[in-house]
Formats: C-alpha cells, sequence, structure tokens
C-alpha cells in the first residue's frame, strides 16, 4: 500500500489537483493531509471538496483551526490574517465540519500524523532549527513522525542521541526514529515553486519527498482577483 502524505495546501486548487493526478499515477491508495487546508490561497473550499472527494483524511492545522475559532485570527501577520476572514465568510457547515473532524494526531500504519510538534501538536510549535527537531526526536515515543508547518520538506533520522538531516530524497526506514516533512503543496518556502509531497510505501517501508509542477500563474490570477497580499504572490513565485 502507497500513501501520498501532503501538507501545507493553503488553498492553492491547482496545487493540489497536480498532487492528486500524481499520486494517482503512482498508485497511491490513501491520502493523508497533514492540515493547513486553508488560509493564503483563492480556493480553501476547493481545496476541502477535493480532499473529501479523494477520502482523504486529515489532522488540523493552525491555520484550519483558525477559521473554526476566529478569534485567534487577530494571533496571525496581516497577509494571513486577510486570507482567513475571507475563508470564514465563503466556510460552509460541510466544510467546517470537515475541518473540525480532524484530529490533532492521527496513527496511519505505524506513522503518526502531526501539524506541528508531534509531543504537542495543539501548541503549533515548529520543528524548523536543529536543536527543535533534536528534543522532538529525543521525547516523541513514537519511530516514524510526518509533520509539516514549516514549509520545507526535509527527512531528519534520530540515531544514537543525535539528529541527521539527510541529503537524499529517499529513504528506506530503518531501526532508528525518523520525522518527514513532505513540504508544502500549496506554498513552498524552500526555493522551489513546485508543489511538494511524500510518497510512503508501507510495505517495503520506502518514503520519497517528490515534487510536481502545476500552472502557477492561474494560481496568481486568482489570488491577485481576490485580493490576496502582493507578499503572499511573491512567495508563491519564488517558493520562499
Amino acid at each position: 500500500m502507497k500513501l501520498a502524505i501532503l501538507a501545507d495546501i493553503h488553498g492553492n486548487l491547482e496545487a493540489l489537483e497536480a498532487v492528486l493526478i500524481a499520486a494517482s499515477e503512482a498508485g497511491v491508495s490513501r491520502i493523508v493531509s497533514l492540515g493547513d487546508v486553508v488560509g493564503y490561497g483563492a480556493d480553501p473550499l476547493g481545496c476541502i471538496y477535493r480532499l473529501q472527494e479523494a477520502g482523504a483524511v486529515s489532522v488540523l492545522g493552525n491555520h484550519d483551526q483558525a477559521v473554526l475559532e476566529p478569534r485567534q485570527i487577530h494571533c496571525f501577520s496581516y497577509p494571513a490574517r486577510d486570507s482567513l476572514l475571507q475563508t470564514c465568510e465563503v466556510l460552509t457547515p460541510e466544510a467546517a465540519a470537515y475541518l473540525r473532524s480532524a484530529a490533532y494526531r492521527r496513527i496511519e500504519y505505524g506513522g503518526t500524523m502531526v501539524h506541528a510538534h508531534p509531543c504537542r501538536p495543539e501548541e503549533w510549535e515548529p520543528l524548523f532549527t536543529y536543536r527543535s527537531v533534536l528534543e522532538a526526536a529525543a521525547e516523541m515515543e513514537w519511530d516514524l513522525v510526518f509533520f509539516g508547518h514549516t514549509h520545507r520538506p526535509v527527512i531528519y533520522c534520530y540515531a544514537q542521541e543525535r539528529v541527521q538531516r539527510l541529503t537524499s530524497s529517499i529513504v528506506a526506514v530503518g531501526p532508528h526514529r525518523y520525522l518527514v516533512n513532505p513540504g508544502s503543496v500549496g506554498q513552498p518556502r524552500d526555493g522551489d515553486w513546485r508543489a511538494a509531497y511524500a510518497l510512503w510505501d508501507v510495505e517495503r517501508q520506502v518514503i520519497e519527498l517528490k515534487r510536481v509542477e502545476y500552472p502557477v500563474a492561474r494560481t496568481l490570477e486568482k489570488m491577485a482577483a481576490a485580493g490576496r497580499a502582493d507578499s503572499l504572490m511573491w512567495r508563491l513565485r519564488c517558493g520562499d
């Protein structure tokens, strides 16, 4: 069985469609979203509906929680606040129910899925620095964790009380602990504008980080029409 692990879709329907097509061609039988389906992009409802159609399960992201609990929106940056407020205006009861059904943490086939810190997912602590990853790896009770939130694809291996960032985009899971960030579908921040996701072959225990092109110009046109901030569109162009 193969799983497609998606994170940080952020209302980018063109990127999501490209990933779903690539996942289908790869023989994926299950889709898992690591949260932040909404925010930033112009198609929050479209992304929710497509995940529902694909039978995808999801964990909760901080942007998802914000549209369910709008009092939290003031904690976000101005460009994010604006997109979240617009999402609140169009969110249907069915779409809200899908987001509300997401837990902070899921376990699928022995892999633990979270949006941010695996041990404290409700605090939205990013695993970005070496120290934060090392402390999380030492603290967690699971051998394989998939996380998002930072928008940067990476595979970490924890062994002998040290963390190594692997340079390969593919790994055969061994007798250590692994933390895998598939990167962002809808707003990458690693210098590569292409949509990012991960393929997990459960039987072979092989994980591969993948990239796929999508019609980003169309996404930018829709964001401009929706009045999204120039900074959000610049990041999408550059993948930064």
